[in-house]
């Protein structure tokens, strides 16, 4: 994993969904003009996807600066999003994330071979 000392991790909240919606819309507004639409993820309700998955923030001064939105289920990690706001990216905050993410399913993968 990439040592980043600036940025910690931390599970999401509800209070959190207004935030992840703003990165969100900031990360793939570029893709507007190329599609010719909004892509689906700048349409989803925050409110209930915090509610109701799994999602993990990379926060850096206090500031959330990326998200991962993930379901694990036993045989496979699905990663519903990942992204990281504008000014954060390039400094390998996606790579941790979807690190993360991978480290839950990893451990029970592990624990299958070692139980066979």
């Amino acid at each position: 994993m990439i040592a980043n000392p600036s940025i910690r991790f931390r599970p999401a909240e509800p209070a959190d969904a207004a935030a992840i919606r703003d990165i969100v819309r900031a990360a793939y507004a570029r893709w507007v003009p190329v599609i010719g639409r909004e892509p689906l993820p700048m349409r989803a309700d925050y409110d209930k996807a915090v509610a109701e998955h799994p999602f993990d923030l990379a926060v850096e001064d206090d500031r959330i600066v990326g998200m991962i939105e993930t379901l694990l289920a036993d045989d496979h990690l699905w990663v519903e999003n990942v992204c990281v706001a504008p000014q954060a990216q390039g400094r390998g905050i996606g790579r941790l994330l979807l690190e993360r993410a991978w480290k839950p399913r990893r451990a029970r993968q592990d624990a299958r071979s070692s139980a066979c």
